[in-house]
């Protein structure tokens, strides 16, 4: 059973290395492709996310992962919606007009279409148990727990641990080490 279990890990470390070093060229040639890489990454955050006991109110809740504001994912969130991710968790989609309607999910995206509303929204979402991510320039520095960024044509994501250590839940030390840490 040990042995499966560190099986199991180096294949997520391995899949985790593959995903940081897909290039944007070729493969990310429109926004369709480029999102679904970016629904990859998402799916594969809520993986490694360890969460505490009470997060769920019961085990087959499952783990919902919203959108707010404008959805540039198109169709690609689809090859991820009700897909198992923790514990035999599914994952939920759901998508979010304004901040108020964020309140059952666990996973936030934050469109760029909300840049104007950036402070107020994480002044909201701070006293939430809820892993924020998005992919805008700066939005990590400015206190978003992980960002999607272009470096040399691969996508790689940033992680803000002055905000996410002051969250109840941990990210798995396999995904610190992949991301480039910034702290604001």
């Amino acid at each position: 059973m040990a042995i499966l279990i560190k099986l199991i890990r180096h294949l997520l470390l391995l899949t985790g290395i593959w995903m940081v070093s897909v290039p944007l060229t070729g493969v990310c040639s429109d926004d369709d492709k480029e999102y679904s890489v970016k629904a990859a990454f998402l799916y594969n955050f809520a993986k490694f996310v360890q969460c505490s006991d009470t997060t769920f109110k019961s085990p087959d809740e499952p783990l919902v992962l919203c959108i707010l504001g404008n959805n540039p994912f198109g169709n690609a969130l689809g090859t991820i919606e009700n897909k198992e991710v923790i514990n035999k968790r599914k994952l939920s989609v759901k998508l979010c007009k304004n901040i108020r309607d964020v309140s059952a999910c666990h996973i936030l995206f934050i469109s760029s279409s909300e840049a104007e509303n950036l402070s107020s929204i994480l002044s909201v979402t701070k006293t939430m148990p809820m892993l924020t991510v998005a992919d805008s320039e700066g939005f990590a520095q400015r206190g978003v727990m992980i960002n999607l960024v272009s470096m040399d044509n691969k996508l790689r994501f940033e992680i803000n641990t002055d905000a996410v250590n002051k969250m109840p839940f941990k990210l798995s030390s396999q995904l610190l080490k992949l991301a480039i840490i910034v702290n604001p």
